[in-house]
């Protein structure tokens, strides 16, 4: 949300009130006609931009700017102005005024509106990156000064931008961090934009039940009727796509009710989603006369992101009915999206072409689609990195500055040690407990290193010997009883073969090598049941070989016994693995719809605290979050 222009002016009252002299005839004094305040007031007075931007510019050039606040509110005005005449490179000229004047007078607070106010003019022009790059080093600032409310709106800004870019996981990390800082506010409407936006990611990554829970909690600290109808409409587009289509119906029919409240192009996409799921419950539903009004209506608004819409679900509609209708209504949903420069909307719409068209004269759409989603993936990709590396420039900034102060303290350190012998055997001394820390820590840690590995033999040791000993007698007894034993003495022996080889295959030798990726990935999907669905996500992107060889052989035991425990008990039908690298941190954090598990299970299973061990030997964190027929949740935090 973007702060309203008007909210500055109770403070500019104060200011100007709180410069003025005590002296009552001072008091009673005009502000002289030529001075930055009289031009600001006076803009202040004006309805039409390019007047109240004369007004600003004149505050400008006045000789009488007795101080920098006054500048400073004159700048904002001009940039408030140029963004209402969409004249954005002009508005952008003074933002980078503002920035550096600010910064040259240690002004923090300006210097950070200053960012703000360029990542809304990116907003206005659809640059998302940049948008994220200026409200996080906005957020930075604000907080710097201790204002956790602006550097709240700030973080929810960048995580609009990433869900904009489809970085749903970046996206839902920034709100996190935007509620956390809203929350010490009381800010409702930022908070409840905030719970909408971690919604929006947990809908976007197949979370429903998660994405229905923010989205409640959104509507509780609504104080908008408009926003309380767009919270609703998630929820129940959040439930359609769980298959709830009675709980869509139900929400999507209130608010119908209450278009009112709604603008025109929401009014449009309500009545559509009630008209499309409606139909996706029932395809004998009547609704054609409502898909037809909400297509009226945005062609009558030139809403061409909701056009794509409705031309989509018409189509959808007359496939089965009128497949020639049905074609022309996906052409022009095409159309619409390639108007709007969606690229993921003409994928979307190139998806279906290619499902309802006559293969012998697909070849266009075939190419046209394999180029977009090349594409796409490549930005989504390029996005994410960018993200991270903004992240990883600031920090690295900062630790330059933390280095140069730090040798500077270090230098004065040494000037005095020149003047006292006593400081110098200490320093001395000092070293030499270091040095012994150092070497005792290298010792243990060699010696952890061993351990792991002598574990990994010892575990594939046994694992051959089971199958190459155990396993093998097991077989030739089963095969020496075949004729005589009864069917049921057969099925036990069998079963207890098959243990063993299960045993064996477990513990069996792992690639730290090139192929560790590879393996690792078949090893999830062997185990995953065959009725559960298994989604890795963001395992390409982790640097496997700067990964020490302990880490990866820890990594996979802790993973195959998360997974095996999954397999015996969880009752899973969902089941997704993320990969992902911040700073020096390597997260995979695990999550299932299965039954859960009892506090009381997790703190007396041995699997779980073999896992524990395993992770704390290597530096390691593990986070379990679980209720009851409420599925499990684990992160694994491993420093790089």
């Amino acid at each position: 949300m973007k702060t309203p222009f008007i909210l500055i002016i109770p403070l500019l009252i104060l200011i100007l009130f709180s410069s003025c002299s005590t002296d009552p005839e001072n008091k009673l004094k005009a502000i002289e006609d030529n001075s930055g305040e009289y031009y600001f007031n006076k803009a202040l007075k004006g309805k039409e931009p390019s007047k109240m931007l004369a007004h600003f510019k004149k505050g400008l050039d006045s000789a009488l700017i007795e101080n920098d606040t006054i500048e400073y509110y004159l700048l904002d005005g001009v940039i408030y102005t140029y963004n209402r005449l969409k004249e954005y490179d002009s508005s952008m000229v003074y933002s980078e005024k503002m920035i550096g004047s600010a910064s040259a007078n240690g002004n923090t607070y300006f210097e950070a509106l200053g960012y703000y106010r360029k990542a809304i003019i990116h907003q206005y022009l659809n640059n998302y990156k940049e948008k994220y790059r200026n409200a996080f080093l906005s957020r930075k600032l604000f907080l710097s000064i201790g204002d956790s409310l602006r550097a709240g709106k700030r973080s929810l800004e960048m995580a609009n931008a990433q869900s904009s870019m489809s970085d749903y996981t970046g996206s839902q990390e920034n709100a996190a961090l935007a509620l956390s800082l809203l929350l010490k506010t009381r800010d409702s409407s930022y908070i409840s934009s905030a719970l909408n936006q971690i919604g929006i990611a947990n809908r976007e990554r197949g979370f429903y039940e998660d994405a229905i829970e923010n989205y409640e909690s959104a509507l509780k600290y609504s104080i908008s009727t408009e926003d309380s109808l767009s919270f609703l409409n998630n929820m129940a587009l959040a439930y359609r796509d769980n298959g709830n289509f009675n709980k869509a119906i139900k929400y999507l029919k209130l608010i119908n009710s209450k278009t009112e409240y709604a603008d025109a192009e929401s009014h449009a996409r309500f009545i559509d989603n009630l008209a499309y799921t409606k139909w996706l419950n029932d395809s004998t539903a009547s609704v054609l006369d409502d898909l037809r009004q909400s297509l009226e209506m945005r062609l009558e608004n030139n809403d061409l992101k909701g056009l794509t819409s409705s031309y989509n679900n018409l189509s959808e509609y007359y496939l089965n009915k009128e497949p020639a209708r049905a074609k022309e209504y996906a052409v022009k949903a095409l159309k619409a999206a390639r108007e709007n420069d969606s690229k993921i909307s003409e994928l979307n719409a190139l998806k279906y072409l290619l499902k309802i068209s006559d293969p012998a004269k697909s070849e266009k759409y075939i190419q046209r689609y394999l180029l977009l989603n090349d594409s796409i993936q490549e930005a989504e990709l390029k996005a994410k990195n960018f993200f991270a590396k903004i992240r990883f420039d600031e920090e690295q900034k900062q630790k330059e500055i933390n280095d140069l102060e730090a040798e500077t303290i270090k230098q004065i350190l040494e000037a005095e040690e020149l003047k006292n012998q006593i400081i110098i055997l200490s320093l001395g001394g000092l070293l030499l407990i270091v040095s012994g820390g150092f070497g005792f820590f290298y010792l243990r840690q060699k010696h952890v290193k061993e351990k792991i590995r002598e574990t990994h033999k010892t575990e594939t040791r046994i694992s051959k010997k089971i199958h190459d000993e155990l396993a093998n007698d097991v077989y030739n007894v089963m095969s020496s009883l075949e004729k005589i034993a009864p069917a049921a003495t057969m099925d036990r022996i069998e079963h207890i073969y098959n243990r063993t080889r299960n045993i064996s295959r477990e513990n069996r030798e792992i690639n730290t090598g090139e192929g560790y990726l590879d393996q690792l990935a078949a090893l999830l999907s062997a185990i995953c049941p065959k009725d559960a669905r298994l989604i890795l996500s963001g395992e390409k992107t982790i640097a496997w070989n700067d990964l020490n060889t302990e880490k990866k052989l820890v990594i996979y035991r802790v993973l195959q016994e998360v997974m095996i425990n999954m397999n015996k008990h969880s009752k899973a039908s969902l089941v997704a693995i993320i990969f992902s690298s911040e700073k020096d941190v390597l997260k995979i954090q695990y999550s299932d719809n299965g039954i859960g598990v009892t506090n009381e299970s997790l703190k007396s299973g041995n699997g779980i605290h073999n896992m524990e061990n395993r992770i704390i030997s290597i530096k390691g964190k593990l986070k379990f979050e679980t209720k009851q027929d409420k599925g499990l949740k684990i992160l694994i935090q491993i420093p790089i």
